[in-house]
């Protein structure tokens, strides 16, 4: 495919090893502990860790408002790579209805560290991209504090 594909495109160093890092992105006791924006919270997790196997959060907002994040995983390499579906469905408009896809990178760095590169792909609209834009960094400041 010669088009660049629109993304969401972050990166991100976390004081962690590459084992870890993935292990937040695969555990559902971690994973509720930081895979929200904002004041939201996860009051739900599930992982079927294989090819194929689904993905499931249920999450609540400040305002009582239930999410609800689903997908199956595409490809998993431990410690490095995670590729997976996101599909959002709840209250917010601009994000309902539309599969996307998730793409984590991990490369460990001599000082123990992780850069994590976070591709979020398949996102036809500019305003659909900007709000994923502006929500995951508060996702990683969590996950930041969580991997101290």
């Amino acid at each position: 495919m010669n088009e660049i594909e629109p993304a969401v495109v972050l990166v991100r160093v976390f004081h962690a090893p590459c084992a870890e890092v993935y292990r937040a992105w695969t555990d559902p006791t971690m994973l509720q502990r930081w895979l929200v924006p904002g004041a939201n919270i996860v009051e739900h997790a599930e992982t079927d860790l294989q090819v194929g196997g689904c993905f499931l959060l249920r999450t609540r907002g400040p305002d009582g408002a239930q999410h609800r994040i689903t997908g199956r995983y595409r490809a998993l390499q431990a410690g490095r790579h995670i590729l997976q579906t996101w599909i959002y469905d709840g209250p917010l408009d601009l994000l309902r209805g539309e599969e996307t896809l998730l793409q984590i990178d991990l490369t460990p760095l001599g000082t123990g560290s992780t850069e994590m590169r976070l591709t979020h792909k398949r996102i036809t609209r500019a305003d659909v991209r900007e709000a994923y834009t502006q929500d995951w960094p508060s996702c990683f400041d969590k996950l930041d504090a969580i991997l101290q």
